[in-house]
């Protein structure tokens, strides 16, 4: 196959330096100059912000044939690289066009900017610390020219591995390592949010033996004094400051004399001994039910996974999968959060934690669907498709990926093929490497020592590139693997066996 680009054509430009004079008088803290981006929210239409606070729509038509696109909106706006954008039609008939833009600021800047809500948590950081910004433009299409309809932004310290719409354009979906929230928005006024608030109401979890019942709730920084913990035979009561923060019948009751609670690192934890013991409960308060035949139906989804004893069906040419192997890079340094922002209520909606995980890559798989994210699970890396307001889809196994990716510290980019046959890793400089999901082919391998036969073969290539340049991008289609530099694109065949 032929893999040369043919001769580019210039369909749209615009001066990145336009604004570059006014970017310089403006505020310092709240962004510095960024690079163009672009997105493209449909087959017919790109999205492009310049970096420096000019959102340019386009209307590109058939992208397949050489034309030029038409400016159909301009305006100015945030500052910031293009995290995502999708286009909707709405109940009025209108077509919604909703931006994601992400920038760094600082929270003196915030504070200091009077269209911004800051709370107490991130008034409290250092003023000169970084922060993500993130900026939900939401634009409107009335059947003749688009229209500004509404800014929203949400802001938070530590590092965004994932930001998305979900399915709807209902909702911010983030995967990161330390809550974010809402700061402003231009069509319904903000709420300053307390810290103890958010702290104290905290959801609570427990867990459950045939004896008692261990219940974990995070109160925040209050101290014992302050904390009042009243358990009977049938109810839970919590205070913090004369302010109730819990109340709950129990399901069963619990032996109260018995009852124990400590107060560590703001953690609450209470220890409840069962009345009736070997009794397993359904829920810890009676507003809580758990449908009892979905979880005999998991349990037995689930039975395969588990055994009295280690490894019970061992595979020889498999050792035991041991935690302890693993080095240091294997290691995640952050526990990882995903959560979910309404755009509506501006409430942390959803909250998953996912612990000491590690983020692999983003890809998008569907083009009207919210990027895929990929996560590492023991070794492998294993690719989860939103799917709706809670709803996460396991759509792809990249076996062994997880220990491969934590071996490339030089690495900068890494994306998959939309059809999940293989995935690219591509180094600061010079090298990129691809690996393929199994494949059949038509010969036999044969293990010399179990005597196994496969038919199946999983390749790895790597790409030496000719330029020692820097590699500014990476995409990854079915059949060929884009590379960019500062010099040139680079496009890769990637055949099929």
């Amino acid at each position: 196959m032929d893999s040369r680009l043919s001769v580019g054509e210039v369909v749209w430009q615009t001066d990145l330096n336009k604004n570059h004079e006014e970017d310089n008088e403006e505020n310092e803290g709240s962004s510095g100059h960024y690079h163009a981006s672009v997105h493209f929210p449909s087959s017919e239409m790109a999205v492009v912000n310049n970096g420096q606070g000019s959102l340019h729509i386009l209307e590109t038509g058939d992208r397949k044939v050489t034309q030029s696109w038409l400016l159909s909106f301009e305006c100015s706006t945030e500052k910031g690289v293009i995290a995502h954008t999708c286009l909707k039609s709405g109940n009025d008939y209108k077509r919604y066009l909703h931006c994601l833009f992400v920038a760094v600021t600082t929270p003196h800047s915030l504070i200091n900017n009077p269209e911004y809500v800051v709370g107490e948590k991130l008034a409290s950081l250092p003023k000169d610390s970084a922060l993500h910004l993130i900026h939900w433009l939401t634009v409107v299409y009335n059947g003749t020219t688009w229209e500004i309809h509404r800014i929203r932004s949400v802001a938070g310290e530590g590092t965004i591995e994932y930001c998305s719409l979900d399915e709807k354009a209902e909702g911010l979906l983030i995967l990161c390592h330390k809550k974010y929230s809402f700061v402003a928005d231009s069509s319904q006024p903000l709420k300053i949010p307390e810290l103890h608030a958010e702290e104290k109401i905290s959801r609570f979890t427990y867990l459950e033996n045939d004896v008692h019942i261990a219940v974990t709730m995070n109160i925040g920084s209050t101290s014992k004094e302050d904390l009042n913990v009243n358990i009977t035979p049938q109810e839970l009561t919590i205070h913090i400051e004369g302010n109730l923060i819990l109340k709950g019948q129990f399901k069963h009751p619990v032996d109260a004399n018995l009852a124990m609670w400590t107060l560590v690192d703001g953690k609450l934890e209470l220890t409840l001994p069962k009345v009736s013991e070997g009794v397993m409960w359904e829920g810890l308060f009676e507003e809580e039910i758990l449908d009892q035949n979905m979880v005999e139906e998991v349990n037995k989804r689930l039975e395969h996974l588990t055994s009295d004893k280690w490894n019970p069906c061992p595979n020889p040419e498999k050792s035991v999968y041991n935690a302890g192997q693993l080095e240091a890079c294997d290691e995640a340094s952050e526990d990882l959060l995903l959560m979910r922002l309404d755009g509506s209520t501006h409430e942390l909606s959803n909250l998953g934690q996912l612990g000491p995980v590690q983020h692999l890559f983003n890809c998008q798989i569907h083009e009207a669907a919210p990027p895929a994210f990929c996560l590492r699970h023991d070794v492998d890396g294993i690719l989860w498709q939103p799917a709706g307001m809670d709803t996460f889809t396991h759509i792809a196994t990249y076996n062994a990926f997880g220990y491969v990716k934590a071996s490339k510290t030089m690495a900068k980019f890494t994306c998959a093929s939309a059809d999940v046959s293989y995935v690219a890793v591509a180094d600061v400089r010079s090298h990129i490497y691809v690996f393929f999901q199994s494949e059949v082919f038509g010969g036999e391998l044969r293990n010399r020592r179990s005597g196994k036969i496969s038919n199946t073969v999983a390749r790895q290539l790597v790409f030496s590139m000719k330029t020692h340049a820097e590699i500014l991008g990476l995409h990854a289609s079915p059949s060929v693997l884009f590379v960019l530099t500062d010099q040139a694109v680079y496009a890769y065949c990637i055949c099929s066996l």
